[in-house]
């Protein structure tokens, strides 16, 4: 109870807005990610494949579109606990300026803590190791995401709330300084599909952190889910 109490309370912070002077802009992001234990001569195994691709398109500045492959590999420890590692190849174009290549190698988990009759709560935990080309550093990343899903039986519909904190560890070269680095909260609704895919839309707000003038992003989500 005390841990559903705490989840409520951080979730609803999500919300909320800060008196830091921020520059605002508005971007739209489409998903397609696919997720399912992996079969063995038509049982399931412990085994899972993850993929998700990403088109991120950003109006900040003159504008930007980036482009996200990012395939993993995990296993179930327990019915509540996942492992997970994976890669993710990050592509931008501005509109302006050079393209940015990026190399992304990361190690995750995923604990279900509560399953109650009105909702599920659950943590991933993730740490990013980040390769640009052009660029002599490794950054190194920590994300905490605490996520709430909670169905809407009458509607045959799913909310789910997120919060994730996003923390470098280490300083680079090109630009990634020690400390808090992001802020992602996130509301959305999930429907079925069919058997195999869901489609979920939502609403964004993701805080950087910049020094002096903080970035806030408002991103339109809309994600397929897919089981293959």
């Amino acid at each position: 109870m005390k841990l559903t109490l705490l989840a409520t309370v951080i979730l609803a912070s999500a919300v909320s807005t800060t008196t830091h002077a921020a520059d605002e802009a508005n971007g739209f992001w489409g998903i397609l990610s696919a997720s399912d234990n992996i079969q063995r001569a038509g049982t399931k195994t412990r085994w899972r494949y993850g993929l998700d691709m990403q088109w991120r398109h950003s109006e900040r500045g003159s504008g930007s579109d980036q482009y996200v492959l990012r395939p993993s590999l995990g296993y179930d420890l327990n019915p509540n606990i996942t492992v997970w590692a994976g890669y993710g190849y990050f592509l931008t174009e501005p509109n302006v300026g050079s393209n940015r290549y990026e190399h992304r190698w990361w190690q995750q988990i995923n604990w279900t803590a509560k399953r109650l009759n009105w909702g599920t709560l659950s943590f991933r935990t993730r740490l990013e190791e980040r390769d640009l080309e052009r660029a002599r550093d490794i950054g190194l990343r920590f994300r905490q995401q605490l996520q709430l899903a909670m169905p809407l039986p009458a509607w045959q519909l799913t909310l789910i709330t997120s919060i994730e904190h996003y923390s470098n560890l280490r300083d680079t070269d090109w630009g990634a300084r020690s400390g808090f680095d992001r802020l992602r909260s996130y509301a959305g609704v999930r429907m079925p599909v069919s058997e195999k895919l869901a489609l979920e839309f939502g609403y964004m707000n993701q805080w950087v952190n910049r020094g002096e003038e903080d970035a806030v992003n408002h991103l339109a989500v809309l994600r397929l889910r897919a089981k293959f």
